[in-house]
C-alpha cells in the first residue's frame, strides 16, 4: 500500500474587521425598519382625543336631536347676553308707584319717572299751571317754542289717576286719564310757564325793564331792535344790521333753544316777518358789540309799544270762552299712527299706589314737596 498524503486544511485568513462590519450593518437595517413601523403605528392610531375617520364627533350629540343642526348651548349663550342687554322698560319706575311733587307759580304739580328723568302730564299743567295763559295768550305765540310731549303707557295711566283721585281729591278734574294722555318734560313745563308769564306781562303792562327777560333798544329815539337776554348780556339778531354784516358776522354767535324762543316773541309782537326767524337757531350779536359800531354819544334805551293789542297776540276777555288751547295744543305732539307704548309688565304686576308717607297731597294745599312711592313698590 502506497502512504496516503497528508490533507491539508485551507487556512482562512481572520477578517475579525469584516464582520465586526457587516453586524453593524445589520443593526442600522434593524434600527431604520423599527422607527418605520413606529412611525405607521402612530399614523394609524392617531392622536389621543382627536376624531377618526367614521367616528361620531361630540357635536354630532349637541346636534343630534336638533333638526337645523344649530348648536343649542350656542343659542343660549346669545340669549342670555341679549337678555342682559335688554333696556328696561320707560314705565319701570311708575310700575313701582313712584312719583313726586314740584311747585310751579305757587301750584303743586305731580310728576312721573321716565328712565330716572321727571315727566308731568300736559292735562295737569293745563288745568292748574297755565290755564289763565292760555286763555289771554293767542295760539300763535306758541309758535315760538317747540315743546315735544309723549303719549302715556297703562302703567303710567294707572299712577296718574291714583295721584289726582287718592291724593289730590279729583282737584285735576275726573276725566280718566288713558293712553291718549301725553306727558312732557318737567323742565320743560316750568320754562314754557315762564315763557307765558313773561309774554303775558309784557301784553297786558306794555311797560319795558332792564331787568326783563326781552324786550326792545331804542336807538336814538328812532329805529327799535328786539333784544333777549343770555347769561346777563343783551343779544340782538344779526339780520337789523343789514350793511355790517360782513364786519359783524365775526362776532356773531348763535341762538337756540328758549333764548331763541323770547326773541321770536319780540319779532311777533313787531310783526317782523315770519321767514326772518322761522329757523330754530338765530345769528346774533350782542349789545355791546354793537354800540361800538354808533358815534359816541348814542343814546339806547329800553322800550315796548304801547299798542301791542292790536296785533291781537292778547285776546280780550269777552273771548276768553272759547279760545283756551287745551289738550297739548301747545307742544309738538307725536305721530297718531305711533300707538302708545305698553308695558308686558302690566299683566302681572299690581301695585297700590300710596304715598310713603301715607299723607294725602292735594295740589292747592299741601306742604310736603317731594318724591314718593307706593307702599309696596319699592
Amino acid at each position: 500500500m502506497f502512504p496516503v498524503p497528508p490533507v491539508k486544511i485551507k487556512e482562512e485568513r481572520p477578517d475579525e474587521a469584516e464582520i465586526r462590519e457587516l453586524a453593524a450593518k445589520m443593526v442600522e437595517a434593524n434600527k431604520a425598519k423599527a422607527a418605520a413601523a413606529a412611525a405607521a403605528t402612530t399614523m394609524s392610531t392617531g392622536r389621543p382625543n382627536m376624531v377618526q375617520p367614521g367616528q361620531a364627533g361630540i357635536m354630532s350629540y349637541l346636534t343630534r336631536n336638533n333638526p337645523s343642526g344649530m348648536n343649542k348651548l350656542t343659542i343660549e349663550k346669545k340669549s342670555s347676553a341679549t337678555s342682559g342687554d335688554k333696556k328696561p322698560a320707560c314705565d319701570e319706575e311708575s310700575l313701582m308707584g313712584r312719583f313726586g311733587w314740584v311747585t310751579l307759580g305757587k301750584c303743586h304739580i305731580p310728576y312721573i319717572f321716565r328712565n330716572g328723568e321727571k315727566y308731568c302730564a300736559v292735562r295737569m299743567v293745563e288745568n292748574k299751571l297755565l290755564n289763565k295763559y292760555l286763555s289771554y295768550l293767542h295760539s300763535d305765540i306758541y309758535s315760538c317754542t317747540c315743546v315735544r310731549s309723549y303719549y302715556i303707557t297703562e302703567a303710567e295711566a294707572k299712577l296718574l289717576n291714583e295721584i289726582n283721585l287718592k291724593h289730590c281729591e279729583g282737584c285735576f278734574g275726573r276725566e280718566t286719564f288713558t293712553t291718549k294722555d301725553l306727558v312732557v318734560r318737567l323742565q320743560d313745563a316750568g320754562e314754557f310757564y315762564n315763557f307765558l308769564d313773561v309774554c303775558y306781562n309784557k301784553l297786558l303792562l306794555s311797560s319795558s325793564n332792564p331787568r326783563d327777560k326781552c324786550g326792545f333798544i331804542r336807538i336814538n329815539g328812532e329805529s327799535v331792535v328786539p333784544y333777549t337776554v343770555r347769561e346777563v348780556q343783551k343779544f340782538v339778531p344779526l339780520f337789523y344790521f343789514e350793511g355790517e354784516t360782513d364786519s359783524l358776522k365775526l362776532r356773531a354767535e348763535k341762538l337756540e333753544g328758549w333764548d331763541l324762543a323770547y326773541l321770536k316773541f319780540c319779532c311777533k309782537v313787531q310783526g317782523i316777518r315770519n321767514e326772518l326767524f322761522a329757523s330754530e337757531t338765530c345769528s346774533v350779536i350782542s349789545l355791546n358789540d354793537i354800540k361800538s359800531y354808533f358815534s359816541p354819544g348814542t343814546l339806547f334805551e329800553d322800550y315796548w309799544p304801547s299798542r301791542v293789542v292790536d296785533s291781537q297776540l292778547l285776546l280780550p276777555s269777552s273771548k276768553t270762552g272759547t279760545t283756551m288751547a287745551s289738550g297739548g295744543m301747545w307742544t309738538k305732539q307725536p305721530p297718531v299712527s305711533h300707538s302708545p307704548v305698553v308695558s308686558s309688565a302690566m299683566t302681572v304686576t299690581k301695585t297700590s299706589y300710596r304715598c310713603a308717607s301715607n299723607e294725602k297731597h292735594c295740589c292747592s294745599e299741601h306742604g310736603a314737596i317731594g318724591e314718593h312711592h307706593a307702599a309696596g313698590g319699592m
